[in-house]
């Protein structure tokens, strides 16, 4: 753990020539995140003199709610804007934190310290000062560029369908849009039963699960058809829908509870005659299913009409876990009124065949730890949120499941009295508990069934025993050596497997049907695992686990010309790879369960749109999982969970389905696009993704590319004339870093495959903007987000492109000798600058229309308007520059040569 952070005096921060003063800058870029009090008590001055800067700048009045809302759920935002403006103690007074606090955001909020580039850069302490006459006119110059660029009749002239977000109104939107009332067009066809009339639905027992499904299928029955159900728990209670009918034969749907060892979890079958339907299902979440299958297939058809016959759909994946898309990672149940899993988002989920959320814990944050009880402060009210998160997530068909990487490393000083603890020790003064020793072992397992004994209704585990944060002595030790005395004398696999014991058995005492799975994440040779090992580590995994792997990890990959693997995440390459086949075929030897690790909406190849529509890809990605025999799937990592269409269409997927109606259950990219767009908006959308998914295996996949390239960034990420000589950290400052951002890619190949997957992505905009002119009414808004998701992704692997061809022709323009080849190295860097300036205004219109672009749940929103009305200044600055060293190096080469 980091105990105290300081400005480092050998890493100067970078500069920003594009603002007149420090204080400016500071003004500029906490404006409208941090109240202007903060901001004032920060520079020593009053808020009328911060109002006064701000107006000169062009700045309009802060909204007092976002302020709030940006210090709740957008501080990684507000820290890395200010980790090159602001000494420590002033980002601490902008933030009103403790510096225990930021250490802790630092070390638990998903590797934040090593996104900042392990290190706080030095800079001066920052005061208000007044500014100097030729200030006053570099600040004019600012205000009159920005009111040009980004006026107001520019923004609304620009915003997708009248539409106009503030940072964060995606949080008010998980609810599910249900269309108005729709008035058939034509009488039901032969076979055809109408569930216009009202029906009465029959529950074999009252039940949370039952009940709320239940409810639901009426509320939004009744919503889009006109027509309110019943629901009865007596089938004696039922009365005639008619006048005069007999309720007992007719307008009745009843559903009963079967459970059947022979078929998975939540399987069920449908059986549709003319005047009944039955619901008969293994389990209550299977009845769920069933109520969503029936609303799934009359909105699909756009009529209240299911056609006869018996529809058999049975489980393929058990266990289908996602993130929240916008929960926060470090400590997410401190505060419930930040609740990660508001209901509306739950009930998405649902819908859309997800039965399991995941959220990140500390273990000693959650159970009174006798080891270090003043870790414990807070335990209650976390449990206290667990506990509601899971009672409510239950409504739902959902459980819920905690993401364990366990025991966490511990600074020197807690192994004072108890030093037979101490295992693996690191340079920066931690130490990880050895989970050699019986005490650790003891601590650790009983720590954990505390954990299940204080909330017994907990779906299960995630761990990750290898990699992420140090645990226990191999957990990151590279090449497998640690000097921990006890563990240097065992393997990593043993140790590893071991730590997978000691949780699963813990959670075994008080729950036998927890679901615990495994990941294999780090398995590798970096870590010094071979084959061996694996087979090893899997033989000496408990009974009941799941074996997790990561689907395309060690996926041989050959772009351009230049072989690879894919090392953490990819669509771009489809999986499962061979790796991850093998360590399954191993599982299911031994017995065990096999899991796959995918992510079916973004990766880091682009993380900063919230899906990418290259519906080819995912359809192909699940039709493989399919064959390999894997039973459960986590769906994202922290990336990758708005409730999307390509979430819709991979639920198309979750089911086998066996149907005696003829014309069967239809599924895949067609039938899901045509049913949502109608069918000549939805064969147009089809063909924009089969474009997406062709361009997009043109990505140079490599895991610097993916960590510290700017593809996430895209056009927020500022030019730099002069090298910075800053090495790129992962996932938080790109900077000019292209020998860290290019992984084993020549410059030219790099360059050359992020101009081919920028204009292979563009003909699927063209594509897809055929569709808008088509798409019905009640579609208009689903296609308002796969389009900003489309032109969103575009902008950011467009300007990665030109970021990577400006610093080429930069450098070039640097050492050139010649004038000739200096005057062509200028004019190119300005048709580069020029072009950046047009994406980043296209940018902006896109992400004051769409709250979700540049936003990603661990690492908040990688850029504010602020940054990207910034970035144009600093385009304009360079411009500038260049224009007069295009007029100096003309005026030199026509001065006369003197003899």
């Amino acid at each position: 753990m980091i105990l105290h952070i300081e400005d480092s005096p050998n890493h100067p921060s970078i500069q920003l020539p594009h603002f007149p003063t420090r204080m400016q800058a500071v003004i500029w870029r906490n404006w409208g995140l941090v109240p202007l009090a903060n901001i004032a008590k920060v520079l020593g001055a009053t808020e009328a003199q911060i109002t006064e800067v701000a107006a000169e700048l062009g700045l309009e009045e802060q909204q007092v709610n976002n302020e709030t809302k940006w210090l709740e759920r957008g501080y990684i935002t507000i820290i890395r804007a200010n980790w090159h403006l602001l000494p420590v103690q002033q980002l601490l007074q902008l933030l009103e934190w403790t510096e225990e606090k930021l250490a802790f955001t630092l070390k638990e909020d998903d590797f934040l310290w090593i996104k900042l580039g392990s290190v706080k850069p030095w800079t001066e302490t920052v005061r208000y000062k007044e500014l100097t006459l030729e200030e006053r006119d570099w600040t004019r110059w600012i205000k009159q560029t920005i009111a040009a660029k980004f006026g107001k009749q520019k923004e609304n002239e620009a915003a997708d369908f009248g539409r106009r977000e503030q940072p964060f109104d995606f949080l008010n939107q998980y609810k599910k849009a249900v269309a108005s009332v729709r008035i058939p067009f034509r009488k039901p066809l032969s076979g055809e039963v109408s569930l216009k009339a009202p029906w009465m639905i029959m529950l074999p027992y009252e039940t949370a699960v039952l009940q709320s499904a239940s409810e639901r299928f009426v509320r939004e029955h009744e919503q889009m058809w006109g027509s309110k159900w019943m629901i009865s728990e007596d089938a004696g209670s039922a009365h005639a829908a008619d006048e005069g009918e007999d309720s007992s034969e007719k307008n009745i749907m009843r559903i009963s509870i079967v459970p059947d060892d022979t078929r998975l979890a939540e399987s069920h079958t449908i059986s549709v005659t003319p005047t009944n339907i039955s619901i008969i299902a293994v389990d209550e979440v299977g009845a769920m299913r069933g109520l969503q299958w029936l609303s799934k297939q009359m909105s699909q058809s756009g009529l209240p009409y299911i056609v006869t016959g018996e529809y058999r759909r049975d489980s393929k994946f058990e266990t289908r876990i996602i993130y929240s898309y916008g929960a926060l990672f470090g400590d997410p149940l401190l505060e419930p009124e930040l609740d990660p899993y508001p209901d509306e988002l739950l009930e998405r989920l649902s819908d859309m065949g997800i039965n399991g959320v995941w959220l990140q814990s500390v273990l000693y944050s959650l159970v009174p730890w006798e080891a270090a009880p003043q870790l414990s402060v807070g335990w209650e009210k976390r449990i206290d949120g667990l506990r509601n998160l899971v009672q409510r997530a239950k409504k739902y068909g959902i459980g819920v499941f905690l993401y364990c990487n366990e025991p966490r490393s511990m600074l020197e000083a807690f192994f004072a009295d108890k030093p037979d603890w101490k295992g693996h020790t690191e340079d920066d003064g931690q130490a990880m508990l050895c989970t050699s020793h019986p005490d650790v072992q003891k601590l650790l397992s009983g720590a954990i069934s505390r954990l299940f004994s204080e909330v017994p209704e907990l779906a299960g585990l995630i761990t990750i025993t290898m990699s992420e944060n140090w645990t226990h002595c191999y957990s990151r030790a590279v090449g497998g050596r640690t000097n921990c005395p006890r563990c240097s004398l065992r393997t990593s696999s043993e140790v590893t497997a071991e730590v997978n014991r000691l949780i699963a058995e813990g959670v075994f005492r008080e729950k036998p049907d927890a679901r615990i799975l495994c990941w294999t994440w780090g398995w590798s040779g970096h870590w010094g695992w071979s084959e061996g090992d694996h087979s090893r580590a899997i033989e000496s995994l408990p009974d009941n686990v799941f074996v997790m792997c990561t689907s395309e990890e060690a996926l041989p990959t050959n772009i351009a010309g230049i072989p690879n693997q894919v090392i953490d995440y990819s669509m771009s390459n489809v999986g499962p790879g061979e790796k991850a086949q093998r360590m399954w075929r191993m599982a299911k030897e031994r017995g065990l369960r096999v899991a796959a690790k995918v992510q079916l909406n973004n990766t880091w190849e682009c993380s900063a749109v919230p899906f990418l529509p290259v519906f080819p890809l995912l359809e192909e990605h699940l039709a493989n999982l399919k064959e390999s025999g894997v039973s459960a799937l986590m769906l994202s990592w922290t990336l990758g969970s708005y409730p999307s269409l390509n979430l819709e269409l991979a639920a198309e997927y979750y089911w086998e389905t066996d149907t005696k109606v003829e014309g069967g259950d239809k599924k895949g990219v067609q039938n899901l696009l045509q049913g949502k767009f109608g069918r000549a908006a939805g064969q147009k959308i089809g063909d924009a993704s089969i474009a997406f998914s062709r361009a997009f295996r043109e990505f140079p996949f490599d895991l610097n590319v993916l960590y510290v390239a700017p593809q996430n960034y895209g056009p927020a990420n500022l030019l730099h004339l002069e090298p910075t000589g800053n090495t790129a950290s992962m996932l938080g400052f790109p900077y000019d870093d292209l020998e860290g951002w290019r992984g084993n890619y020549p410059k030219p190949v790099f360059a050359r495959q992020f101009k081919k997957l920028s204009a292979g992505w563009k003909k699927g905009v063209r594509l897809l903007e055929k569709a808008r002119k088509l798409t019905p009414a009640e579609a208009k808004n689903d296609f308002a987000n796969l389009m900003t998701a489309a032109n969103a992704a575009y902008l950011h692997f467009y300007s990665t492109y030109l970021q990577i061809s400006f610093i080429m022709a930069r450098n070039q323009y640097l050492t050139s000798k010649r004038d000739e080849m200096k005057l062509r190295s200028c004019r190119k860097l300005m048709d580069i600058v020029q072009k950046e300036s047009d994406n980043v205004r296209q940018l902006y219109h896109l992400v004051i229309s769409d709250s979700k672009v540049g936003f990603e749940a661990s690492n908040q929103y990688y850029y504010t308007v602020q940054d990207l009305k910034e970035k144009e200044l600093n385009c304009r600055f360079i411009m500038e520059r260049l224009r007069k060293a295009e007029a100096q190096i003309i005026a030199d080469k026509e001065k006369p040569i003197m003899l």
